[in-house]
């Protein structure tokens, strides 16, 4: 019984993957601007990732999804046509609306009206909306919708306007200088909601938003188009560059140039790993541009 048992164990063992040997250094810790600064590692790891330390390519932020303290920017471009009804477009945002897209629970929701902080057209195709500064509704855990709303009537003597948004993008900027995009129009979802006359619908591209709200015997239209939720406070985790994987010769040494001075802590994780389990190796070295 004895053997069997230590028979078994010898045959799990033999499926782990051995313990990472794995070191680097530098010839100096103190390099100039455009110089090339040589990393030497030793050890056969499987793989290897590079994390510089710079902005974007920090190890210690590369789980991280979301942080307050950015700064969340609406733009886009916008084209009124037709008629001559005033105040037919406007822009809303919502943290309580519950995600169905429906009339109901669109009127049930509380919506802001900040339109006052955007350039609208007034009959010229691309105008810019101005940047659109969202801070004020960053939440850690609680999402926003961006909604446009049109609103025009009927009165038998002017035609309704035909909106069109295109270009539109919401980037939330980190004090890092990297930035994450959270929202734009051909990678996002967007849904059309009509709250009145569903004869003037919202029409989604991936290139723009545009609503046509019809000729002067079109009957009043209230019709939204609202985004998918979105996190202001989300950004996109820092990435490492693999400079090694499995089938690869042994990576000696590493060369890499720093474009702006500063103090770095470059990050090295090697990996030992197969189907059943996992080794890790993290070197981390301080490197001072000057």
């Amino acid at each position: 019984m004895a053997t069997i048992l230590l028979m078994a164990v010898t045959s799990c063992t033999k499926k782990d993957v051995g313990p990472v040997s794995f070191n680097v250094t530098t010839d100096s810790a103190i390099y100039h601007v455009g110089d090339t600064v040589k990393f030497i590692l030793s050890g056969n790891p499987d793989y290897i990732v590079f994390y510089s330390g710079e902005n974007g390519h920090q190890y210690i932020n590369r789980n991280r999804t979301s942080v307050l303290g950015g700064t969340p920017i609406l733009n886009f471009q916008s084209y009124e046509q037709y008629g001559n009804h005033t105040n037919t477009l406007h822009l809303l945002v919502s943290n309580n609306f519950d995600g169905n897209y429906d009339s109901a629970d669109v009127s049930a929701a509380t919506w802001k009206d900040i339109t006052n902080r955007a350039t609208l057209s007034t009959g010229k195709n691309n105008t810019p909306s101005d940047s659109i500064y969202l801070s004020d509704f960053a939440s850690l855990d609680t999402p926003i919708f961006v909604a446009f709303k049109f609103a025009d009537q009927h009165d038998g003597i002017s035609a309704q306007r035909t909106w069109t948004i295109t270009n539109l993008s919401l980037i939330n900027y980190l004090p890092d200088s990297t930035n994450t995009t959270l929202l734009d129009i051909p990678n996002s979802a967007w849904i059309g909601v009509n709250m009145l006359n569903t004869t003037a619908n919202w029409g989604v591209s991936t290139t723009s938003l545009k609503i046509t709200g019809g000729s002067a015997t079109a009957p009043s239209n209230e019709s939204w188009v609202i985004s998918q939720p979105i996190n202001l406070s989300q950004v996109s985790p820092d990435n490492g560059v693999p400079i090694k994987n499995v089938s690869d010769n042994p990576v000696i040494n590493y060369p890499y140039v720093f474009t702006k001075p500063g103090v770095y802590t470059v990050t090295f994780d090697a990996r030992n790993v197969n189907v059943y389990s996992n080794t890790e190796s993290i070197k981390t070295l301080t490197v001072t541009v000057q």
